[in-house]
């Protein structure tokens, strides 16, 4: 019987709080935007001028921008890019990540991409990015079928000497870590057991990140919400913030299945989800946030609902 209260109260709640998300200053909440290709996004002033559009017609005031082989070859445009969106009151985190990263033998890879973030900070102290974000998907790894608790393992060590190294060069800067939504719910939630502690792989991240950005790809607000639910509690128990991810790309009936898409449910039936997810963890600790993947996808989108 308190099952099923609790899941007519959820019900309850989501009809009644089915309202637009929006993201302000006043709100004080979070509304991101992951932008993969910087080329294609922010390669030159027009593009930057269209992009710093764009996120201030959706109220986006966080930017995950890739800089992964990118970085060092553009340090003006990034420096223009961080500037411009600084004065809109825009964050701006680095955008880095490749599954291998999370084993041992390519630790040194993740290292460079977040020394080059430093090196940037160092030579622009008034355009320092602020934050980094890694997208380490470890799952999608074939080693990770036949040795996952290796593979987790060298993955907590890598966010470590990752975290290690900001704490050494610039606390200032955000570590952020994507992560999908099912390592501690899904049907085969990822336990890991180390250090004397056993718990579900996406707490050992909290524990040793700023924040994370789940990628709790649903498309309505009910299974978002249940998607998330124990992450959030789990950080706000250790003081830190979630960001709630969503999908817009278009389905391709493999990798991106209807069901974890906004794509053909439109723009503002995505808006009255989300804000249906803000208004439900309105007053949670942990929770951050909203997060938009991806720009093309979500320009498309636009388009769509015109």
């Amino acid at each position: 019987m308190k099952k099923v209260a609790t899941i007519l109260f959820l019900s309850v709640f989501l009809l009644m709080n089915a309202v637009p998300y929006t993201a302000n200053a006043d709100s004080g909440r979070t509304k991101a935007l992951w932008v993969w290709d910087f080329y294609e996004a922010a390669a030159d002033s027009n593009k930057i001028t269209q992009l710093l559009s764009f996120l201030k017609d959706h109220e986006i005031n966080l930017l995950f921008i890739g800089t992964r082989r990118t970085l060092p070859d553009q340090p003006a445009t990034y420096e223009e890019l961080i500037r411009r969106a600084h004065d809109s009151g825009i964050r701006v985190f680095a955008l880095v990540g490749r599954a291998n990263w999370a084993l041992e033998t390519h630790h040194s890879e993740a290292l460079e991409e977040l020394r080059q973030v430093l090196l940037f900070n160092t030579s622009h102290p008034s355009t320092k990015f602020d934050g980094i974000q890694y997208d380490i998907e470890p799952h999608t790894l074939p080693e990770y079928k036949t040795k996952r608790g290796s593979v987790s393992y060298q993955f907590i060590q890598v966010l470590k000497k990752i975290a290690n190294q900001i704490a050494l060069n610039d606390q200032s800067l955000e570590f952020n870590a994507a992560i999908p939504w099912w390592y501690a719910t899904g049907e085969n939630p990822v336990i890991v057991e180390t250090g004397g502690e056993k718990k579900p792989l996406s707490y050992f991240v909290i524990d040793i990140v700023d924040t994370v950005s789940i990628m709790a790809y649903r498309n309505t607000a009910d299974r978002q919400i249940r998607a998330t639910q124990a992450e959030i509690d789990y950080a706000a128990k250790m003081g830190k913030k979630v960001y709630i991810g969503a999908e817009t790309n278009a389905p391709n009936g493999g990798t991106i299945p209807d069901e974890i898409t906004y794509y053909h449910g439109g723009l503002d039936y995505m808006n009255q989800q989300l804000g249906t997810v803000s208004s439900f963890f309105a007053d949670h600790f942990g929770f951050g946030g909203i997060a938009i993947h991806n720009y093309p996808a979500y320009k498309d989108m636009m388009q769509m609902s015109r």
